[in-house]
């Protein structure tokens, strides 16, 4: 395809004609007028569509067969709103056709050219309804005919039956009833799959005009797009317009489908498209992308700056009144889809991730629903670990920690958890680059229970003559496996932390001992946080369930009044 810029190239004959072209328009201004051009409305299709977190990038594009010249054409059926005018408005063509201008107008009422067609259409549209009300009325009929053949069929068979074996029996008479019976039922059978045949056709010509007087609409307001191009050669070519629409968007979906018997958990990546363009997209060519055009600038105005005499201020002036325009300082209106684009792409940040979907895609606008469509479907590594936090709150949850294999970047966005096909709930995935570890949370499980317990708290004097005070608090943790397999599970607590270096927390009599790994011990030092991993054999057996117990001893000077120690 060609664009505005002039960056074509074109065969020999071509080039000479365009120069041709160019020239006597250069030669004659009134050529580059409305009258020296030919003007035709053509049909056009959306069928390709780059869509951003908020925004989209819509091409039309229009099969045409043109002579030799310079045409005007106009692209009709654009979606109109007062605050969503066309932003980022370009034209393209392909092969030696060349683009000479672009703009868009806006129809407000239906011209008289316009307004004969549709009433034209209107006409044919009645004519194909009184049609179908003909042959319908003609089906009828012969349905009508069959069924009193059939009954001549039935009277004859009786008849025959009740005389049988006597002498009033005409087995001839009997044979050409049943004749005449047999050959109108041919004759009308395929008398009535001619008119169901015909019937259908009408059918279909008059749905076909009733979308075709729908675009061509009763002339309500709406924007056509003109485009000029100069044609070196007759043939057929396409021309197409791209503009911006910040009534769309996508965002990231995930399904998280996770089974016990399985030490991976298969992931859908989808996107979650909303449109309200005002025009459906029908099978179009799409691209998903966390780009976002923007109005390049450059930088600010630099203002000039003052010295002058101090001057006593007099308040008792009048400020002056300062007119500010709807919308200059929190965004009105008018606010341009570029700049609503511009926005988004400051809230987002990052680098640009780019979706192709495969085929093309159908989405029909709509201003309440969204549209889901598939990006790609991949398992991921998956390591279950059962998760209690007592202190906070005695349940076990259940935690998965995966590995994102794919060669997909997942992006921030809702997830729907299933477990075991059946659905727990939703949660929010942080974006997780490819190779990149992310956990997800799928909620309590009942299988393991956990207790926590304060077993005593006492504060005794110390030192040699009672100088000191210490408070000692005993704490346990009874955990069991109701569950029919085995179960680790990673228990959490914690110890008060001293602010104060005349204040000394000491844990003691931990029993079992605590987790030795890195994390864990980068944040015990500097939060005060405490972690078993406990490993439960299935109910019924003797490791079904574990205790854990410490005791919390805290030093201070008799006279050191602290704040109060948390259970």
């Amino acid at each position: 395809m060609a664009d505005l810029e002039p960056s074509m190239r074109l065969n020999p004959r071509s080039s000479v004609c365009l120069i041709l072209l160019l020239a006597l328009m250069s030669a004659n201004p009134g050529f580059a007028g409305a009258e020296a051009s030919v003007v035709r409305e053509v049909d056009s299709r959306v069928d390709s569509v780059v869509l951003y977190g908020q925004g989209a990038d819509v091409r039309r594009t229009a099969t045409v067969d043109l002579p030799e010249g310079v045409h005007e054409l106009l692209f009709a059926g654009i979606p109109h709103a007062d605050e969503e005018p066309l932003d980022g408005l370009r034209a393209s063509a392909s092969g030696s056709w060349r683009i000479l201008g672009v703009d868009v107008r806006r129809r407000n009422v239906m011209d008289i050219e316009a307004e004969s067609s549709f009433a034209l259409q209107q006409t044919v549209i009645r004519r194909l309804k009184d049609r179908r009300k003909l042959l319908e009325m003609r089906c009828e009929g012969i349905r009508s005919d069959l069924d009193f053949v059939e009954a001549i069929g039935v009277r004859t068979a009786v008849d025959a039956t009740a005389a049988g074996g006597t002498d009033r029996l005409d087995l001839e008479a009997v044979r050409e009833q049943l004749e005449f019976v047999r050959n109108e039922r041919i004759r009308l059978q395929d008398q009535l799959l001619q008119e169901e045949q015909l019937l259908a056709e009408a059918g279909a010509e008059l749905e076909a005009a009733q979308l075709e007087a729908e675009r061509r609409g009763p002339g309500g307001p709406g924007q056509v797009v003109r485009v000029r191009v100069a044609v070196p050669e007759a043939g057929e070519g396409e021309v197409s317009i791209r503009y911006l629409s910040g009534l769309a968007g996508w965002e990231p979906g995930y399904s998280i489908h996770s089974s016990s018997d399985s030490d991976t958990m298969s992931i859908d990546y989808e996107a979650v498209v909303s449109q309200a363009t005002g025009e459906d997209w029908d099978g179009v060519e799409m691209t998903l992308s966390t780009a976002t055009p923007s109005m390049p600038s450059g930088p600010p105005d630099i203002g000039p700056v003052y010295v002058d005499r101090r001057r006593e201020i007099n308040f008792d002036t009048a400020m002056p009144d300062v007119a500010v325009e709807k919308g200059e300082i929190f965004g009105g209106a008018g606010t341009s889809t570029l700049e609503m684009i511009r926005n988004a792409a400051v809230t987002f940040g990052g680098s640009a991730v780019t979706y192709e979907l495969p085929g093309r895609v159908s989405v029909g606008t709509d201003e309440q629903g969204s549209t889901r469509l598939r990006i790609a479907d991949f398992t991921a590594p998956a390591r279950r670990v059962l998760v209690a936090r007592p202190v906070v709150n005695q349940k076990v949850y259940l935690r998965a920690d995966l590995v994102n294999e794919s060669p997909y970047v997942l992006l921030s966005g809702e997830a729907s958890l299933f477990m075991e096909g059946e659905f727990v709930g939703p949660t929010r995935l942080d974006a997780v680059p490819a190779g990149g570890d992310f956990e997800v949370w799928f909620g309590p499980d009942p299988s393991v229970t956990i207790r926590r317990t304060v077993v005593s708290r006492k504060t005794d004097r110390t030192g040699l003559l009672g100088g000191g005070r210490q408070t000692s608090i005993e704490y346990r943790i009874d955990v069991v496996n109701t569950g029919e397999k085995e179960a680790t599970v990673e228990v959490w607590d914690r110890r008060p932390v001293s602010l104060d270096g005349d204040i000394e927390v000491r844990v003691v009599d931990v029993e079992p001992a605590l987790a030795g790994d890195e994390t864990y011990l980068d944040l015990a030092g500097k939060q005060g946080l405490l972690k078993w991993m406990l490993t439960l054999t299935p109910r019924g057996t003797a490791g079904a369930d574990r205790t854990v117990s410490w005791t919390v001893r805290v030093n201070r000077s008799s006279d050191l009044d602290i704040t109060p120690i948390p259970e």
